[in-house]
């Protein structure tokens, strides 16, 4: 089963053409003042298009 999709991804891990990147909201910490980073679900990484495409 694929890992659920944050609202800051923009694709599901492992598609091509994109990669893992620090999450830009909370700044990779998960979290932000005390509660979950809703952009990246608490991971601190979203999913990201690479390339300009």
């Amino acid at each position: 089963m694929p890992e659920p999709l944050n609202p800051g991804d923009d694709a599901a891990p492992g598609t091509p053409g994109t990669g893992e990147d620090l999450c830009p909201r909370c700044g990779g910490k998960g979290t932000i003042d005390g509660d979950e980073c809703t952009n990246c679900g608490g991971t601190g990484k979203v999913i990201e298009g690479i390339g300009g495409a």
